[in-house]
This record gives C-alpha cells, structure tokens and sequence, in this order.
C-alpha cells in the first residue's frame, strides 16, 4: 500500500487527497459473490469498488451486505438455491447507485457522509467516473492521530 501524502508534510490537512488509499482492491460487476467474498478476505477489506466493463464505478460491495438475511436462501433451501447465489454477479448484491467522491472533497464532509450513510469507505473517483483511490474511515482516524493535525474546521 502506498505512503499517504500527508506522511511527507507538516501542514493541516483538509481534502482527501491528502489522506486517501490509492491502492484500490476492485471487483467487476459480472463477479460471482464467492470470487468476490475470496477476493476481499485475501486482501484484508470489507468492501470493494464495482466497476463496469468499462472500468466505470457502477457500485459498492459491502462484505456484510452479501451475508445479509434478505441476500441469502432461507435456511431450510435446497443445496441447488444456495449454489445459485453464490454464481449471481455481484451486481443483484451491490449498493447501487454508488457514493463517491472526488479528490478535492473536504474531509470534514466526507466524515459526516461516512457516517449519515452509515458506510465504513467510499471510491474516490475522477470526473470520467474512473476509480483512483479509496477513503475509509481508518484512513481519517490516521490523519487525526498524525502529525501533521486534521485540519476539519479550517
């Protein structure tokens, strides 16, 4: 994972820029969920980045979401339902249309959307719709502990 900006600075930071990931784990839409469930525990995350044939952000996978009751087959299915589920593309489970934000966004509004949207990450996207990092919670929580200050009110 690459060094966040801010490891190389002593100024207050304010956009997300200055503190997002910018090695984004992604999934295509077409992914069945057990690629996409052994895609996410290999690399240690929770959600992902759904992107298009084209590369284009169309959704969000959240772990969580893919182990809810209303995703699963009752408990009481047949083997062939469950099998079913888990060769859908991940596109029936993802959140849909996606958040996102861009680079320059405050970090003090994206700490409010993370919470309002009850979300632990977003994509950070460019204006053609294109994936270019990732803003989690953690990520902010980093940049308060750090040196230089968060700099949410400036």
């Amino acid at each position: 994972m690459s060094k966040p900006p801010w490891r190389h600075r002593k100024q207050p930071l304010t956009r997300v820029s200055e503190v997002m990931s910018t090695t984004v784990t992604t999934v295509q839409d077409d992914t069945p969920p057990s690629e996409a469930r052994a895609v996410l525990t290999k690399r240690g995350v929770g959600q992902t980045p759904v992107l298009n044939n084209k590369g284009l952000l169309v959704g969000l996978l959240l772990q969580a979401d893919m182990m809810q009751g209303a995703a699963l087959p009752h408990p009481s299915a047949v083997p062939a339902e469950w099998l079913a589920l888990w060769h859908k593309p991940v596109a029936d489970l993802m959140l849909t249309p996606v958040p996102s934000v861009s680079s320059d966004a405050e970090l003090r509004r994206v700490a409010q959307a993370l919470l309002d949207w009850q979300l632990p990450s977003l994509p950070v996207a460019n204006e053609a719709g294109l994936v270019i990092g990732f803003i989690s919670r953690g990520d902010i929580l980093r940049a308060v502990a750090a040196d230089p200050p968060l700099d949410l009110w400036g």
